[in-house]
């Protein structure tokens, strides 16, 4: 919790910075990037957290890696929050600058789950569908899970939509488990 309070106040000034500086699209960029090394590269995640390794290497380190692929504000706050010692939640503020961002654009991120691979026309369907339901931008990413026999799941925001074969066969199964005799006399 309280590193979650840490990088979401990080993360506004980032993007509070951003926004005055009107770099605020290639922040986000920077910020996706800099999650995305985070979660690929487990040993990256563990030598920001690591207390024995020095802050000047820790900052040599950032910079062989970054300097030349982010923006000026992004490659110098990565180095603000390493002389905070603050390095640790890293890359919980770059995922809340996304998550910042997307709330300020209106965007709002869909996952649709399928037992096989969809078509466009029917992607964009439901886009569309959810678009004019939340009134937002909608990111639709899509996972294909065998699991789910058929039907889909659709997950955005805190709702979900489970109207997969799945869980109508665990609907029928508890519908089937009652016992509906009872003894009346």
């Amino acid at each position: 919790m309280k590193e979650t309070k840490i990088a979401n106040r990080y993360a506004k000034a980032l993007f509070d910075l951003a926004l005055e500086k009107d770099v605020l699209d290639q922040v986000k960029n920077d910020m996706e990037l800099v999650a995305s090394v985070c979660v690929e590269n487990k040993e990256f995640s563990r030598m920001l957290q690591s207390p024995i390794i020095y802050t000047e290497k820790k900052e040599a380190i950032l910079k062989a890696i970054f300097e030349k692929q982010l923006e000026q504000i992004s490659y110098f706050f990565l180095m603000i929050i390493t002389r905070k010692k603050r390095e640790a939640v890293l890359e919980a503020i770059a995922e809340q600058f996304v998550i910042i961002y997307k709330g300020f654009k209106n965007i709002t991120t869909a996952t649709l789950g399928t037992a096989i691979k969809l078509d466009q026309e029917i992607k964009d369907k439901v886009t569309s569908l959810l678009s004019d339901q939340t009134k937002s931008k909608i990111e639709l990413s899509e996972e294909v899970n065998k699991d789910l026999i058929g039907g889909f799941v659709l997950s955005y925001d805190d709702k979900q939509y489970d109207a997969s074969i799945k869980k109508q066969i665990k609907e029928l199964r508890r519908d089937f488990d009652k016992n509906l005799y009872i003894r009346e006399f």
